[in-house]
């Protein structure tokens, strides 16, 4: 993850203390750049325009950046400009419709500031960044004139602020994510529609001050203490003589000399091929190894110091110990960054072997090891020592020589993405593969090639229309296309909401997506640009490779959640890779993208972390070590068992540094991703549960044994209910008052608070339901029971789920199609902040409905909320008998700032992306 600070700045001055740069202020399509030298680089995005009402608001359609100035385009029309002049970055802001009430800056502060940061506001104390989640995750929600972050070593940045300005700064721990957040809302005045604002940056150390070190000579965090923390350099010498009993102690099943099941290719009526390959017999696929027999991918992702070298330039005080760059620890340093980045394991690895860090010695090493706990294979992001890897017959995985990704026309906003129809970009692809794939072709132990990491193809529709064809070519497919489909421009112009004058000059022109037309248009052309990439990836790579397996672009869950996606890649590749990290295996989820694909998958990256054992911070923390082993035996063999999931690779093999990972600066991740700390020891109580998963994987495959489930109710994911409620004709004319004069007399629908999707419990929070519907609405009468009701602080439309309130689903087209929400699918959250008339706010949708009405009724330990949702914005016509998707669900705080509990008819946590999990409604007569 990138992480990046947040202000509301627009100026910086920057101190002597802070190390040197070249320029400190610059603009980038993610919005201003600041380099805050030992603080980090940090970027802040451009504003949004926030209504009024929730149709008001503004959000960026299109940036075009030209030095030191950028113009912003909004989706509903305004615009800004953008200027860096000395210290100060100036927002000029046009076209505002008199609606529009407020700006709205929003950015983050990297995890790292809880280790020493601080921040203050006004003159206020300063105040340490939360090590441990708090109650409250809303930090500070106040005006002030200022506010300043301060790292650990005193570095600073003040903000100065404009009149009026709210500032808010948040630990988005509460939303299980391991960042903090910070939003500014100005007041937007007419009569001086310029936003400009300051920054000024210094130290706050007193003189003479001693150096904070943030880290021991072992390379652990000197601030904490736990169970296995490593006290000297003795002790870790210490450990050679342990580990080789340790390790003598362990007895793994037999395997074949690649890590397959012996003698299982007869028995299953497998081909041996010399090559790694998948085999469907049956409802079940196999991945089956060069000697013909089933193997079960158990790869480790980074198998080679990579994440826990670390970033010291600009900041060695921070560190203990830190040797020279050129004498015995020399290999300790990354070699390509002189004395600029170290990694502490490394280092005590030299220090207990006495010999300096090679790859082969490395590999070799390590191989051993995780044979030893049944892992057998290399994962992603690993360098290769290849005569270590033939030597021990050890299989691994490669990534495809695109050629230099610098070279390649990136499309700006879409992350890890390229432009197919570029020509430049794929004659650079076919050379790259024409020069480098032969050089693998004809060895056994390479299981195949992933694509790429982690695109965001989601945004192809979002992005791709704003672009500018001279600059893409990907744009100009798209005016090609519409071109052929619309008979003129004035039928494109109706259909897409546009004003375009010929098709010409939609070229270099952003369009909006905000008719059911326009998103018709995206999903087609987004068909096109799957089936143009993934074709000429595999017919390329098959031209001098055709041994091994293309095995997929290591999706995330939302990316892979798409129907077109995994239809059109299922196409072209062997093995479908998902980074699924979740907890429970939501099974119907994951069943679904097969039934897409057709095809064997690996789910490709996951971890989780033991803080309390571990001494670090970040990530899916369960506590202890051997709850890790838990989740990981409950993950694999719940995958294993589903008969497509043929591999697994487990993030990382080695801790990420604990001052962050060296390639985001002084901000990166340093969480407890690995096998092994920084002393270069196990976590023997996690190995120990990983191994009775790893040595009987294969009786898990052939059904031998029913999988192991971890009992723990944070690992039971997915949701088999599919309930239907009833809504009858109402018997006469309903008035939106918070009786049911005129409903029907059925019985309400209980919403269970045993229905948690988000909390440790439903604090106390339950509801029930009644439906009915009229030719002009359908209304929805729901009585909530809360003992800390009608508490809702949030005045952003976009955060109205962030306290007490309803959200409701509804999905009118495509009743058996789960996935990502459609066009036509609405997402409403009325919120609950007082008796009388709510706020509410529509998601997934072009438009407000101002016909909508809403009326919140306090009651005895809880609140009633009636709602009357006109059929236009469902896009329904009404009748007995028709069925549409449908669910309902309750927020709960306990303190009007941030969501604690939440309770869900039907569905999960995932409604408001994840259509799958709705139930429906049914009109009666």
């Amino acid at each position: 993850m990138k992480f990046a600070i947040l202000s509301t700045v627009v100026a910086v001055l920057l101190c002597s203390t802070l190390a040197a740069r070249a320029e400190l202020l610059s603009l980038t399509d993610q919005g201003v750049k600041i380099d805050g030298g030992t603080m980090g680089t940090f970027d802040f995005g451009y504003p949004s325009l926030n209504g009024a009402t929730p149709e008001a608001t503004q959000k960026v359609l299109a940036k075009t950046i030209t030095g030191n100035t950028a113009t912003i385009k909004y989706d509903k029309g305004a615009t800004a400009t953008v200027t860096i002049s000395g210290n100060d970055v100036t927002f000029a802001f046009q076209a505002i419709p008199a609606n529009v009430k407020e700006v709205k800056y929003e950015m983050f502060i990297p995890f790292s500031y809880q280790q020493g940061g601080k921040w203050k506001a006004g003159t206020g104390e300063a105040v340490a960044f939360p090590v441990d989640k708090q109650v409250n995750p809303h930090l500070y929600q106040d005006h002030t004139p200022s506010f300043t972050i301060i790292n650990f070593d005193a570095n600073s940045f003040t903000l100065g602020l404009p009149e009026n300005s709210y500032f808010e700064l948040t630990d988005n721990r509460e939303w299980g994510w391991a960042i903090f957040a910070v939003q500014n809302h100005v007041p937007f005045n007419p009569d001086n529609p310029n936003q400009k604002f300051t920054i000024t940056a210094g130290s706050t150390a007193a003189a003479g001050a001693p150096p904070i070190h943030l880290v021991d000579s072992i390379g652990q965090l000197a601030s904490r203490d736990w169970p296995a923390k490593v006290k000297s350099v003795d002790e870790l010498k210490a450990d050679v003589a342990d580990e080789q009993v340790y390790y003598a102690s362990l007895k793994p099943p037999t395997f074949d000399k690649f890590g397959g099941l012996p003698n299982s290719g007869p028995k299953l009526g497998l081909q041996k091929t010399g090559f790694f390959h998948v085999e469907k017999k049956g409802e079940k696929w196999n991945l089956v190894d060069p000697d013909g027999n089933l193997f079960f991918h158990l790869g480790i992702c980074a198998f080679a110091p990579g994440d826990d070298y670390t970033k010291v330039a600009g900041r060695k005080s921070a560190f203990e110990w830190l040797p020279p760059a050129d004498g015995e620890f020399k290999t300790a340093y990354l070699p390509s960054m002189g004395d600029g980045v170290f990694s502490y394991h490394t280092a005590n690895m030299i220090r207990k072997y006495g010999k300096p860090y090679n790859l082969d010695d490395f590999q070799a090493t390590m191989i051993d090891r995780v044979r030893k706990v049944g892992f057998n294979s290399i994962g992603a992001f690993s360098p290769l020592a290849d005569a270590v890897l033939q030597a021990k017959s050890f299989p691994y995985v490669e990534s495809l020589p695109f050629g230099p990704w610098d070279a390649l026309k990136m499309i700006p906003g879409i992350t890890n993405t390229w432009d197919p129809f570029d020509p430049a970009s794929v004659a650079l692809v076919q050379k790259s593969f024409a020069e480098d794939l032969p050089k693998r072709a004809n060895d056994p132990l390479l299981i195949g090639y992933f694509l790429t990491n982690e695109p965001i193809y989601e945004d192809i529709p979002k992005v791709v229309p704003t672009l500018k064809g001279s600059e893409h070519a990907c744009k100009l497919e798209l005016v090609k296309m519409l071109q052929a489909k619309y008979p003129t421009i004035d039928a494109f112009n109706k259909a897409w909401g546009a004003s375009a004058a010929s098709f010409d000059a939609l070229n270099d022109t952003p369009l909006a997506v905000n008719t059911k037309e326009a998103s018709a248009d995206m999903h087609d052309f987004t068909g096109k640009f799957f089936d143009t990439y993934f074709k000429l990836v595999a017919d390329t790579f098959h031209k001098y490779d055709t041994h091994h397996m293309l095995i997929g672009n290591r999706f995330q869950p939302g990316t892979i959640n798409n129907e077109q996606l995994c239809r059109t890649a299922g196409k072209y590749l062997d093995i479908m890779s998902f980074n699924y990290y979740t907890n429970g295996v939501d099974k119907d989820f994951v069943n679904r993208i097969y039934g897409w694909t057709g095809r064997p998958m690996f789910f490709s990256e996951f971890y989780w972390v033991g803080n309390k054992e571990s001494g670090l911070s970040g990530g899916n923390d369960v506590g202890t070590q051997q709850n890790r082993g838990l989740a990981y035996r409950n993950y694999i063999e719940q995958s294993a068992s589903l008969g497509y999931v043929v591999g697994i690779e487990w993030f990382t093999l080695v801790d990420q540094a604990a001052t962050g990972r060296w390639f985001s600066d002084y901000t990166g991740e340093r969480a407890n991703t690995g096998l092994f700390d920084v002393a270069d020891r196990p976590y023997k109580p996690m190995l120990a549960e990983m191994m009775k998963t790893n040595y009987d994987i294969y009786n898990v495959l052939a059904g031998a044994r029913p999988p192991y489930v971890y009992d723990n109710p944070l690992f039971t994911a997915g949701s088999n209910l599919k309930q239907v409620a009833n809504a009858p004709h109402s018997t006469g004319p309903i008035t939106v008052d918070g009786t049911t004069k005129n409903w029907p007399g059925i019985p309400p629908v209980q919403l269970s608070g045993k229905r948690v999707v988000f909390g440790a419990d439903s604090g106390g929070t339950e509801g029930s339901f009644k439906l009915c519907w009229d030719e002009n609405n359908l209304y929805v009468l729901i009585t909530v029971t809360d003992p800390t009701p009608l508490l809702n602080k949030t005045t952003d439309p976009d955060k109205i789920w962030n306290g007490d309130g309803v959200e409701l689903f509804f999905g009118s087209e495509n009743l058996d199609q789960g996935g990502a929400l459609i066009f036509s699918d609405r997402h409403l959250i009325v919120g609950a902040a007082g008796a009388g008339k709510a706020r509410y706010n529509y998601f997934n949708s072009p438009e407000q409905y101002p016909d909508t009405q809403t009326l919140i009724v306090a009651g005895s330990g809880g609140y009633t909320l009636e709602t009357a949702i006109p059929w236009k914005a469902l896009g329904i016509t009404p009748k007995p008998g028709v069925e549409f998707l449908f669910d309902i669900g309750i927020n709960d705080s306990v303190n009007g700032d941030g969501r604690q509990h939440q309770i869900m008819w039907n569905g999960t946590d995932k409604n408001s992306g994840d259509r799958t999990h709705w139930g429906r409604i049914k009109l009666l007569e």
